[in-house]
């Protein structure tokens, strides 16, 4: 991606959120972004599209936030907690959708971005399925489905109570109370042997999306992180010198992080030289997370 196409998402995120959806305007973020509208066509060929790449950047922050939880290697127990946990963290920085003050409901009435939205829903919807896959394990097969709709409904509600409520609870302690609540519920659903509700025949729809998908592997992503540095050093404010050798150290990196051992060593070494270029950095960090 390049340094403009990121400034313009960004532009759009925080007019979006200041402004709401509905009364943004392309001219706006163009103006923002001190740019021809014609420019901004270039890389985002409507409003719309620029909403829904959002979204989708969005989650997949989700995605590696969650991937980075689980290879913290905690015990399992940590591990759920930390997962639910940053359920709120999350919803609480970036709203549901994007408006961060929390009043705008996305657009209406739009085919594609309701499209994206259900996708996202029921995206989240297996993921907390899969919580409770990893935790439970086999015993909650029966039940899988209802109980993914009570974590779903109670992560739901308490984050309502946070962001439009602004209630003072510490996402630790409600992460606590509502995996003792799952506790709970699976415990009275085995001692009840209570007959499920939301069966696989209902739920075919969900059947049907591959979570694994959402879950590209940490060796594809770093490559698209190089591949975007190596799209951006041209544009950078360096000499020419300096984009060349830029250039060959991303190449580099890109070549160490492709083999099966790469060394370690070299690869922090690589990362300081591109980090030390403030238009860099960002991506550096990133992919320092991921190896």
């Amino acid at each position: 991606m390049s340094m403009l196409k990121e400034k313009i998402l960004q532009s759009a995120i925080r007019l979006f959120a200041e402004k709401g959806y509905q009364s943004t305007s392309i001219q706006d973020i163009a103006d923002d972004c001190s740019i021809a509208k014609g420019s901004l066509y270039k890389h985002f060929s409507s409003k719309e599209e620029l909403y829904i790449n959002i979204l989708e950047k969005r989650q997949q922050a989700m995605v590696e936030a969650v991937d980075r939880i689980r290879r913290m290697q905690l015990a399992p127990r940590d591990t759920f907690l930390e997962e639910i946990a940053y359920q709120f963290d999350f919803y609480v920085e970036h709203g549901y959708y994007i408006s961060r003050d929390h009043n705008e409901l996305p657009p209406v009435n739009n085919e594609r971005i309701e499209t994206v939205i259900n996708q996202i829903r029921r995206n989240m919807f297996l993921y907390y399925g899969d919580i409770l896959s990893r935790h439970y394990g086999p015993v909650i097969e029966d039940w899988k489905w209802d109980m993914t709709a009570m974590l779903s409904g109670l992560i739901r509600e308490y984050t309502f109570h946070l962001l439009f409520g602004h209630k003072p609870m510490k996402k630790k302690q409600l992460a606590l109370f509502i995996a003792e609540r799952m506790d709970d519920l699976m415990q009275g659903l085995q001692a009840r042997s209570s007959t499920p509700i939301l069966t696989d025949n209902l739920m075919t729809e969900y059947l049907q999306v591959d979570l694994k998908r959402l879950y590209i592997s940490l060796k594809v992503r770093s490559e698209a992180l190089i591949d975007m540095v190596l799209s951006i050093i041209p544009d950078i404010a360096a000499p020419n010198q300096r984009k060349k050798e830029l250039l060959e150290v991303a190449s580099m990196l890109k070549d160490e992080l492709a083999k099966e051992q790469p060394r370690s060593f070299l690869l922090r070494a690589l990362i300081r030289d591109l980090e030390a270029e403030s238009e860099l950095s960002f991506y550096m960090n990133q992919l320092q997370q991921f190896i």
